[in-house]
Parts: C-alpha cells; sequence; structure tokens
C-alpha cells in the first residue's frame, strides 16, 4: 500500500512539474508530449522509490533525479542542454519551495513534526498532490498573467556562449545544487537539520535566479 500511495503522489508531482517548465518557457504543449509526460512522471517515480530505499542513494535521491531529468529532457524534447537545466532547475526549485511552504503549514496547522510526516505515507502522499495542485494553480497564473519567458530555442543546435547573464545562471545553479548535495551528505541523519538548511537556500536562491531570467529574456529579446 505504501508503494501506490508513492506512486500516486509521486506521479502527480511529476506531471506538474513538467506542465510548470512547459508554462513558464512558452512550450505549446500538445498531445504528443502529454504522452512523453505521463510515461516520465511514471518512470521517474519508480526511480524516486527505488533510490529512496538504498541507504546510500537515499539522501541524494532528488539530485540524481534532477540530473536524469535534464538528460531525458534534452533527448525526448530535443531542448539544448543548457536550457534544459535552466528549465529543470526551475521547475526543481518551484516545486521545491511550494512543498517547503505545504510541509511549514501542516506542521504549523495540525502540530506535526518532520518525523511524523515522512512516517505517513498517507500524509506523504497527501502532500505530494496537494503540492501538485498549488503547481498547477500557479502555471495558470502564469498563463494568465503571461509572466512566461521567451528565450528557449525551439532548435535542438544552439550557439550557448557561457559568458555574462549565462555564466551567472549555470554558476547560480550549479553553487545552489551544490549546497544542497552537501547538506543532504552532513546532515543524512538528521532530516530536521536538511530540510531546513536546503529550504532556506533554495528560497534565498529563488528571486536571485529569477531576476537573471527576467535579465537574459530581456537581453535575447534586443
Amino acid at each position: 500500500m505504501d508503494y501506490i500511495l508513492f506512486l500516486i503522489g509521486s506521479s502527480f508531482e511529476y506531471f506538474a512539474y513538467f506542465v510548470f517548465m512547459f508554462t513558464l518557457f512558452r512550450f505549446r504543449i500538445k498531445p504528443k508530449m502529454i504522452a512523453f509526460t505521463l510515461l516520465i512522471a511514471f518512470l521517474m517515480s519508480q526511480i524516486s522509490y527505488v533510490t529512496r530505499l538504498n541507504e546510500n542513494l537515499a539522501e541524494f535521491s532528488s539530485y540524481i533525479q534532477l540530473i536524469l531529468l535534464v538528460i531525458w529532457f534534452c533527448l525526448l524534447f530535443r531542448v539544448p542542454m543548457f536550457y534544459s537545466i535552466i528549465m529543470n532547475f526551475s521547475g526543481f526549485v518551484a516545486g521545491f519551495v511550494l512543498q517547503g511552504i505545504v510541509v511549514s503549514g501542516l506542521m504549523f496547522m495540525l502540530d506535526l513534526t518532520l518525523t511524523d510526516i515522512q512516517n505517513n505515507p498517507w500524509i506523504m502522499s497527501s502532500i505530494q498532490v496537494l503540492t501538485a495542485i498549488l503547481e498547477l494553480a500557479l502555471c495558470r497564473l502564469l498563463y494568465v498573467m503571461n509572466w512566461n519567458f521567451d528565450f528557449v530555442p525551439t532548435s535542438h543546435r544552439a550557439d550557448v556562449r557561457f559568458s555574462g547573464t549565462n555564466a551567472i545562471l549555470l554558476f547560480t545553479i550549479v553553487l545552489c545544487i551544490s549546497l544542497g548535495a552537501a547538506a543532504a551528505y552532513l546532515f543524512r541523519d538528521k532530516f530536521d537539520n536538511y530540510f531546513l538548511f536546503t529550504y532556506i537556500v533554495f528560497f534565498v536562491t529563488l528571486p536571485i535566479f529569477l531576476y537573471y531570467l527576467l535579465r537574459k529574456d530581456y537581453e535575447d529579446a534586443s
């Protein structure tokens, strides 16, 4: 039963993750893309479940999945690697921050601890589904308000210069992920500390990252 609950919650979460990326970067969603998205959501849920069962990989499960998503996005949707990294990091940070808000809200309203949440598969699955719903609602807001970016090329081949804004974006992503992975290793037996540290890192990174996304969008359009 735990496996089924995890699969449902994780699949919802991954589906919302992809819809968020498509919406944020103005991808026209076609039936074929939906089919690929559902397939990847299901496969990534399996990978997520298996890696979390392995004690040596559990702490790094999210980061392993992020790397796989970057590669799969390049192969299936023919997005250049640099832009795939930007898109997947955007979805990763948005999902993490939204889930952090949901978890913090539940802890405050229901007087729960992170251990209580971790040990209850029903609560974990509910958090994943609620995070997905909030992310889809955010997608709708982005679409209605026209808060999107246009700089991702439609061609698989793109001339990317790693200087200026591109270099800053890549540095921000690498630094943020490195801090998160380091925290996963250092706090592998202290999930409360890991959650707090990474939540602060991603929450602080988000406005900085958004600023440089807007800057890149402006530079590429001019």
